[in-house]
């Protein structure tokens, strides 16, 4: 999941599903397959939440190890002064 587009894609997904999920009532469960339904959207939105979340601590960790890099290189060569 290299791509931004991909990303975003999985964030459009999550916002749809929960969307979906915010409009389901109790009752509506009464009808056929709507139980099913529920499901699969629950699973679609973790799914594409967790590609997401994937994403993000990925990119947690390159901020992490170029922050990491530049401050050696501030150490070793010194703030001018």
């Amino acid at each position: 999941m290299d791509d931004i587009e991909e990303v975003l894609e999985a964030l459009r997904v999550v916002y749809a599903n929960l969307e979906q999920l915010h409009l389901m009532e109790g009752p509506e469960f009464l009808l056929p397959g709507r139980v099913d339904t529920y499901h699969r959207i629950l699973e679609d939105a973790y799914t594409a939440y967790s590609k997401v979340e994937t994403k993000v601590d990925e990119l947690g960790q390159q901020l992490e190890a170029e922050h990491a890099r530049l401050d050696a290189g501030v150490k070793k060569y010194g703030e001018p002064g």
